[in-house]
């Protein structure tokens, strides 16, 4: 999902010639997984703490590496891709010239965290996963000992795993400003106008962000602000859809 906003921000490095930053709300990641130092030996807990969080920025840099790259690909140029507190953002710096490219460029993201999952997924043995995301696995004797010898480090791939397992669906969703909210309003323009797209959406949108907060105070503190702020924003783009253009 793309968020726009003014926070301090750094440049780490480039990659094929973009800028790739992180903002002061990357902060956010490594103190809402702070409880996993509390749930395992400290031994065992600082390397799953470490692996998760950088494993989160790896997984939301490659969501937006996703996008930039079908954006060169349709020859739309890329001015940087920001990484921040559980989202991120790669500028373009022309709109896509139709409405295909457009929706091509915005699945990437979700699918390139799809593609992670299923990698971290096969890398596990092909555990069943419930519909909650939950994992079932057992150890296998083809993992390698790199694997078995670091049983901490099996614990962050499947936490890493159903991150971007997360990912890819929630970002498909009907809501500002999550990728799918800006494809289905793409689609549904073709057929009325783009006000009354994004009035659609929006509504959707609302629902969506109330259903997550709803969700998240039983379940995840991250999931709860994300749906409130989701929630508001939708609500905002009801009352001006004019609003949905900048994101």
């Amino acid at each position: 999902m793309n968020f726009i906003d003014d926070t301090p921000r750094l440049e780490l490095f480039r990659i094929a010639g973009i800028p790739v930053k992180i903002d002061a709300t990357f902060i956010l990641v490594p103190l809402f997984l702070i409880s996993i130092l509390q749930q395992a030996p400290l031994a065992a807990a600082i390397p799953i703490f470490a692996t998760i969080v950088l494993g989160v920025f790896l997984s939301v840099l490659f969501h937006e590496l996703g996008h930039a790259a079908l954006a060169r690909l349709f020859r739309v140029p890329v001015g940087e891709i920001l990484v921040g507190g559980f989202y991120g953002y790669a500028r373009m710096l022309e709109s896509p010239r139709s409405t295909f490219p457009n929706i091509i460029i915005l699945f990437a993201g979700p699918l390139a965290n799809a593609a992670l999952f299923l990698a971290l997924w096969r890398l596990l043995g092909s555990p069943e996963v419930t519909w909650g995301g939950y994992f079932h696995y057992v150890e296998r004797p083809d993992w390698p000992d790199w694997m078995t010898t670091r049983p901490w480090l099996i614990q962050a791939l499947i936490t890493l795993a159903r991150i971007n397992l997360a990912m890819a669906i929630f970002n498909l969703l009907p809501a500002f400003p999550l990728d799918g909210g800006r494809i289905y309003r793409d689609i549904i323009a073709t057929v009325v106008s783009r006000a009354s797209a994004a009035k659609i959406i929006a509504g959707l949108g609302v629902v969506v962000g109330l259903w997550a907060a709803v969700t998240g105070l039983r379940i995840d503190l991250v999931l709860m602000l994300i749906g409130a702020q989701i929630a508001i924003m939708n609500w905002a783009v009801l009352k001006q859809p004019k609003d949905a253009e900048e994101l």
